[in-house]
């Protein structure tokens, strides 16, 4: 039975791997289409992965964010031809994804590292719907925080190098952005 239970972790940590280099190749992508369904697989295979080491809120956190995500892309892709339209322009489809993050931070009280994943939706979530480039941005990088601690705790090894990469890349892009804003501002 303990031989089975390894067998299964250590094949989560090596589908981890996968997940982080398509996480990995996201950045290399210019179309934010290309780096939507990279990300729907890597979301995919991280709820395996997490499924497999036993960290169950990170999978069903990562399950939400591939609602989330692909609601706000085909929001976006959407948005002016079919606003009019109750899915596109609705806040109670914010109202939704709000009350399944609050739900399962809700019943996940009891053990507050699991709450890192789900809290760390629901903020970039709020930031992504109300925020500019840049605060989202800066949002996705404080919350990959939330995430690494919880890696971190569940010894998910690919999800410690994803944050990290997660982390550098907002910080590097954030200060792309600002850099651009100053320099836009000087011209004018």
């Amino acid at each position: 039975m303990g031989d089975n239970i390894n067998i299964i972790y250590v094949i989560g940590q090596a589908i981890g791997i996968i997940a982080f280099f398509l996480t990995l190749t996201e950045y290399f992508q210019r179309k934010k289409e290309n780096i939507m369904k990279i990300a729907v697989f890597a979301y995919l295979i991280f709820m395996i992965h997490y499924i497999m080491i036993g960290a169950f809120a990170g999978s069903y956190s990562r399950f939400i964010a591939l609602g989330r995500d692909s609601y706000i892309y085909a929001r976006e892709k959407h948005h002016k031809k079919y606003r009019h339209r109750f899915l596109y322009n609705n806040f109670l489809v914010f109202i939704f994804f709000v009350v399944v993050y609050s739900t399962c931070i809700f019943f996940e009280r009891g053990t507050p590292l699991n709450m890192l994943p789900l809290f760390s939706g629901l903020i970039y979530f709020v930031f992504e719907w109300f925020g500019n480039k840049v605060q989202t941005k800066i949002a996705g990088g404080t919350t990959t925080i939330l995430w690494l601690i919880y890696n971190i705790a569940n010894f998910s090894i690919f999800g410690i190098c994803t944050d990290i990469l997660g982390i550098t890349a907002s910080i590097l892009g954030t200060t792309r952005d600002i850099k651009r804003r100053k320099n836009s501002k000087r011209k004018k």
